[in-house]
């Protein structure tokens, strides 16, 4: 049990200084307040899972996201702005590895201009959601999970945009498919 709860407890600090980092990346790059929006804090981590699955074909993290009515949630940041939200400081940047600034950075540059209703609308589209959803009869019981399996599906789907250079990378003639190396 105690094993469970320091595992529990090492996801968690990693969650809060990835969502900390996407706080701090999309102020960086858009020169505006992230405010308190919790929606589109939850829909830009579920786009940063689903693209870490694209890019590398692994998660960028190992939280779980349920499927609440607003949209996929990570249940253990449900409260990230009230409990305390602490800024992310560049001096923490070594606590990070480059491919989860890079990865967030890019979903940061594809998905912050929208608003957390829209993105929300945007991740319910997606089979992950989809297939949690998959029983009208347990739309009033409790969230259930996204599954992984359904992520890497959705991950499939997605053509790899660099938003920094405008372009995809399958338009280079000799693109087959690389990803991204640690």
């Amino acid at each position: 049990m105690e094993m469970a709860f320091r595992k529990g407890d090492i996801i968690m600090t990693k969650l809060r200084q990835l969502a900390r980092y996407l706080v701090y990346s999309y102020e960086n790059h858009t020169a505006a307040r992230f405010g308190d929006n919790e929606l589109k804090l939850q829909t830009m981590l579920y786009f940063a899972q689903r693209e870490c699955l694209a890019l590398v074909g692994e998660p960028l993290f190992d939280g779980n996201f349920e499927n609440w009515a607003e949209g996929p949630v990570l249940p253990e940041l449900h409260f990230f702005f009230v409990e305390g939200y602490d800024p992310f400081e560049p001096l923490e940047m070594k606590k990070l590895t480059e491919r989860e600034q890079f990865i967030l950075d890019r979903v940061v540059l594809s998905y912050g201009q929208y608003e957390g209703w829209y993105l929300a609308d945007l991740a319910r589209r997606e089979t992950s959601w989809r297939n949690s959803r998959s029983d009208p009869a347990a739309e009033s019981a409790e969230p259930k999970l996204l599954e992984i399996a359904d992520m890497r599906e959705d991950a499939k789907k997605v053509r790899l945009y660099d938003p920094l250079f405008d372009v995809y990378l399958d338009e280079f003639e000799d693109f087959e498919g690389e990803v991204l190396k640690s």
